[in-house]
């Protein structure tokens, strides 16, 4: 049960990640050179607005990694 923690934050990064490489990254040189939004074939509209996804992604990520450390140095001190 320790791990749960550590295990959601990580797969919310990852998905968060994946959202971020479908809305912004895959089609990033589409969206520079519009300067504002980009459609893409599907016909969707995408704006710079998806690079956030990416903030969220490492902040996620961050707090995994913290929870992480937390359980371990603790099961270290248990020992």
């Amino acid at each position: 049960m320790k791990y749960v923690s550590v295990f959601v934050l990580t797969f919310m990064s990852i998905c968060f990640g994946w959202l971020f490489y479908e809305r912004y990254w895959k089609f990033r040189g589409c969206i520079s050179q519009a300067l504002s939004s980009c459609l893409t074939p599907d016909g969707d509209n995408l704006t710079q607005g998806g690079s956030l996804w990416a903030g969220v992604a490492g902040l996620l990520l961050l707090l995994a990694i913290i929870s992480a450390w937390r359980v371990f140095r603790a099961r270290d001190r248990d020992q």
